[in-house]
């Protein structure tokens, strides 16, 4: 319980000040000495959101009612009731943690290796990027049983990043000298979708719930795919203005 409660207030502490810190290097100069001090402690910050995530989800996994005791009696059907919905918050919790993991890790050794892509292929880095594709494929197995369009879309979206991931690391060529920066940028900007989901999904969702109660039912799904949805098409639009700006010979110095 205590480790459970530690790991809750770190996760607060480090989500919350991630939710910030995203924006500054997404919107200052690229290559720019902020942007590069900032998104250092960017980030550390989604090290310690998923490494504090996975704890908390493992332990709600492993033992549901110890973590999250009832305070009353129940049925064995109120019982597994319960244990259903721990787990299931948890298991989506688990798998936005290591997406966070592998984004941030991926978008961290791209920039430092830059061309040499020689440490994406390590046993680790392909171990957690396998994971990843794991988790995404069990969260579309449980969302097309249970019609969740939630993890339906998560599940595509981890399986889509993992497979990107891997792609990048194994294949011959690259489409262009600094196709590294874009990975760079597309990886964390991933990292930042996944922060904002959890917000949505947790924290803000009780908030929001309890300022427009009427119609939070309605918007609940909007606000927890939104994310992936807003941050995927600016992925694109930013990755494709990149290739078009490194494309180009006399701006292939600068970003």
């Amino acid at each position: 319980m205590l480790i459970h409660e530690l790991a809750f207030y770190v996760h607060i502490t480090a989500g919350c000040a991630g939710l910030i810190l995203f924006w500054v290097p997404m919107l200052s100069r690229k290559g720019s000495p902020r942007h590069k001090q900032i998104g250092r402690w960017f980030a550390r910050i989604m090290y310690t959101v998923a490494a504090s995530g996975l704890i908390m989800a493992s332990l709600d996994l492993a033992w549901p009612l110890v973590m999250h005791p009832a305070g009353t009696t129940l049925s064995d059907a109120q019982t597994q009731s319960r244990i259903a919905e721990v787990r299931y918050t948890a298991g989506f919790l688990w798998s936005l943690s290591i997406l966070v993991l592998v984004t941030t890790r991926h978008g961290w050794l791209t920039i430092l290796q830059r061309e040499d892509r020689a440490p994406l292929r390590r046993p680790l880095h392909v171990a957690l990027c396998s994971l990843l594709m794991a988790a995404g494929l069990v969260m579309l197995y449980m969302g097309q049983r249970g019609y969740d369009l939630l993890l339906l879309a998560f599940g595509a979206l981890e399986v889509w990043v993992a497979a990107g991931c891997l792609h990048y690391a194994f294949k011959t060529t690259l489409q262009h000298p600094r196709e590294w920066w874009t990975e760079h940028l597309a990886a964390l900007t991933a990292s930042g979708i996944a922060a904002y989901t959890a917000f949505f999904v947790f924290g803000g969702a009780r908030l929001l719930q309890a300022w427009i109660p009427d119609s939070f039912a309605g918007l609940s799904i909007l606000l927890w795919v939104g994310p992936g949805v807003i941050g995927g098409i600016t992925i694109g639009r930013m990755t494709a203005h990149y290739r078009r700006r490194f494309a180009q010979p006399s701006q292939n110095q600068t970003v």
